[in-house]
């Protein structure tokens, strides 16, 4: 740094100074053996407080003076004795050597007391971790924790989970500097400017990157950093994702209870509504107004049981209270119970049936899955477009039985095709199409995971969209 070298510059001038015009008064009272002593201590101090370079320079200057004043002939560069000859060539030995020797301790004294003082701030550091408030995003906190604790003049931290970039004090274009790195994996220090990047690690998972700017630091203490800052982001993502889990718990728990009581109080009811009006419907002596009427509160009732029906299953589908009653089922025979009580709610619809030859048995839970099917048929039916055709192939792969279901007219944003499957959840698109509550496909996906399946979405804005079911077959058995 310039000022460290005006530094040194200055106190070389001023012990060459001092050296001179100690030589000028002293040469009448002091030999030369006398003045070594004062001259050597004179370079060792320059060599604690200025350095090596220094040092070398004064002690060729007090060589000279010794030469100049004390040697004989004095006042006179020239040496008649060749012990004065030693003497000089001694001297000049073992100031280098001495001053050598005092610049390293002094270096390893500052090397220390910096040491000191980086774990001090990395404990520090540490201890206002558990400070944070893990509500929000770490990335702002810890920048200005790194900034406040240790001697940098700005600090820049990238979260590659939450793609959040902060900074405090960094210089321009330091977002695009920190990403590069981390997408190159490599650690890098650049000296000229004082800069080092570091990605930051959990175990063997990159999950950001960090830059200090304007600092003299220890690459270990660099590291521990990044290590302390890792373990920072990572342990907020854990806490974040743990206090979810929780809040969606309790509150699938509510909703379970609420669904389950509600729908068993409007059982009684609705059963009793239901069997009146078919009971209307079999009676003889209503004109046709009254006709349509009845027939109309039927229909609505049967609807509104169904429904309640619905609620039932989602909440007996749980993975923790729900057990497959499994046996060989024909898988022709259980589309054909999915067109049947699909047909009613969809009359106007165009129902197509392709099953591929080969399709048997398989193994399921033929009410459960029955369900799931009901749940995705009707949603390709209610939401695809006026007098399009629905449909239903069935085909095997390996030792998966795959179930495709398309309509033609609906689009369902990649964004969307993993929420549609949570429970209650409409897409804004389809909100105000059809009447709906968000729990049919939410009912279908927990059934066909029950039977260790999958089921995915396929979408395009002219093609349509496809729902793939894809259930182990677990039976040998041909048509």
């Amino acid at each position: 740094m310039p000022s460290m070298r005006t530094r040194s510059a200055v106190l070389v001038l001023v012990a060459s100074a001092f050296l001179t015009c100690f030589g000028i008064v002293a040469n009448r009272y002091l030999n030369f053996a006398a003045t070594v002593s004062v001259y050597l201590f004179v370079i060792l101090a320059i060599a604690y407080k200025a350095g090596f370079a220094a040092a070398s320079v004064v002690s060729v200057v007090a060589t000279l003076c010794l030469e100049y004043y004390f040697a004989p002939p004095v006042f006179s560069f020239r040496v008649d004795r060749s012990e004065d000859w030693v003497a000089l060539a001694t001297f000049e030995g073992v100031s280098l050597i001495v001053s050598r020797l005092s610049h390293q301790a002094r270096c390893h004294q500052l090397m220390l007391e910096k040491q000191g003082l980086e774990q001090k701030a990395l404990y520090e550091f540490s201890r206002d971790l558990l400070l944070l408030d893990w509500k929000e995003l770490p990335t702002q906190q810890l920048c200005m924790l790194i900034e406040r604790r240790f001697p940098v003049d700005g600090v820049a931290l990238w979260n590659a989970h939450e793609d959040a970039f902060s900074s405090q004090g960094a210089t321009p274009g330091a977002e695009d500097a920190v990403k590069a790195v981390y997408f190159n994996e490599r650690n890098y220090d650049d000296p000229t400017h004082q800069t080092s990047y570091r990605v930051l690690y959990f175990g063997t998972r990159p999950v950001g990157e960090f830059m200090l700017y304007g600092h003299s630091m220890e690459a270990l203490s660099i590291n521990s950093i990044a290590s302390i800052a890792a373990m920072a982001i990572e342990r907020t993502r854990s806490l974040t994702l743990e206090m979810a889990v929780e809040a969606e718990r309790h509150s699938e728990q509510l909703r379970s209870a609420l669904l389950d009581g509600f729908a068993h109080a409007f059982k009684t009811p609705l059963t009793t509504i239901t069997l009146s009006s078919s009971g209307l419907l079999a009676a003889e002596g209503l004109n046709a107004q009254q006709s349509c009427l009845v027939g109309l509160i039927n229909r609505e009732a049967v609807r509104l049981f169904d429904l309640t029906t619905r609620l039932l299953h989602t909440s007996q589908l749980e993975p923790s209270s729900f057990v497959l009653r499994e046996k060989e089922s024909n898988l022709r025979e259980m589309i054909q119970r999915v067109l049947d009580e699909c047909a009613f709610a969809h009359k106007s619809r165009h129902l197509d049936v392709f099953i591929a030859p080969g399709i048997g048995d398989v193994k399921c839970d033929p009410q459960v899955l029955t369900l799931a099917l009901v749940q995705i048929v009707d949603n390709a039916a209610k939401y695809g477009s006026q007098d399009s055709r629905v449909l239903i192939s069935v085909t095997h792969q390996e030792s998966q039985i795959i179930l495709r279901i398309h309509n033609e007219g609906s689009y369902i944003a990649p964004v969307e095709r993993q929420k549609v499957f949570t429970r209650f959840y409409r897409s804004p698109s389809v909100d105000h199409r059809a009447p709906g509550t968000g729990l049919g496909l939410s009912i279908a996906k927990k059934a066909v995971e029950a039977h260790g399946g999958k089921i995915s979405i396929e979408s395009d804005l002219q093609a349509g969209t496809t729902f793939i079911v894809s259930i182990p077959n677990g039976m040998e058995s041909l048509v």
